[in-house]
């Protein structure tokens, strides 16, 4: 798949036009996003969902030609407003800001499989301030020129300890996950991608009716979806959700993609297109940990 699309008329000259891997330049693996984003995680201690905009930035580049190792480097900001009306009431913060940056290396083989690294920082305001970070591991394989699997492996490398209201004291850790995807190329160039697997346990916790026993394992799953509308902007939509709903996760976002240097149609099959999103509340969870 590195570096072609395929599709019909009216966009098979733009494809055609498309810069190949022997010649990518700076700009041509970029893209940029603006959606609107939806998160409902452990951190909000049980009674707070929140909802707003997302900017993102992604970039992919060569490191190492002969190889054809890739490295990825992206921002990601994400603003938010309390979705319920509880933290306003006990005189809490009506929002939350995080900063997502991810930067980590990868590498597409003629064999069809792929690999990569990345390293996701988190830099929160909310109830108070947070540090955290997550590693994210991950392998597929191109069963053929239109379906591929995936594992993808993310694991919690440092987490922060915090205040919530006045005096209970709180620590934010990732959820650890195990997710195995499965990814379809349609012939209009479409992409679209479900996934399933396990998250490590979480708080149930709640800021009302106080202390509860964490949850064990659960089961998680997801989905993804590209729609290119022109050879320079499309629509990407991720979703991951971990059970159970009423104590999990529900976090989604939908927006706009701009890729400056006209690769929509052929996003996430060039050898140095970004293998992972940047990181997101949909792909880096927050479990709270009562003190």
């Amino acid at each position: 798949m590195n570096g072609s699309c395929e599709y019909d008329e009216p966009w098979q000259a733009a494809c055609d036009a498309v810069p190949r891997d022997d010649s990518i330049g700076w700009f041509d693996e970029l893209y940029i996003r603006l959606a609107f984003d939806g998160s409902k995680q452990p951190q909000d201690f049980g009674v707070n969902a929140v909802a707003g905009g997302q900017a993102t930035m992604n970039l992919g580049l060569p490191l190492l030609r002969q190889a054809g190792i890739g490295i990825q480097a992206g921002t990601s900001i994400t603003a938010t407003s309390n979705a319920v009306r509880v933290y306003e009431l006990v005189g809490e913060t009506t929002g939350r800001t995080q900063s997502f940056t991810t930067l980590g290396l990868f590498q597409r083989l003629d064999s069809g499989w792929a690999w990569g690294v990345v390293h996701d920082f988190l830099h929160e305001d909310y109830y108070d301030d947070f540090n955290l970070g997550q590693w994210r591991i991950r392998s597929t394989y191109d069963l053929n020129d239109y379906n591929q699997i995936g594992v993808t492996a993310m694991l919690r490398s440092y987490d922060d300890i915090g205040t919530f209201g006045a005096a209970t004291n709180v620590r934010l850790k990732s959820i650890d996950q195990l997710q195995f995807a499965w990814r379809h190329y349609w012939q209009s160039s479409a992409q679209t991608a479900i996934w399933v697997g396990l998250a490590d346990e979480h708080s149930e916790d709640n800021a009302v009716t106080g202390f509860a026993p964490a949850k064990d394992e659960s089961f998680l799953f997801g989905a993804d979806v590209l729609m290119p509308l022109t050879p320079s902007l499309a629509i990407f939509g991720e979703t991951n959700i971990i059970t159970p709903i009423d104590t999990g996760t529900v976090d989604a976002y939908l927006g706009i993609q701009w890729y400056p240097g006209s690769r929509a149609y052929s996003a996430r099959r060039g050898r140095y297109s970004p293998l992972f999103e940047v990181a997101s509340p949909v792909s880096m969870a927050a479990d709270l940990i009562r003190l």
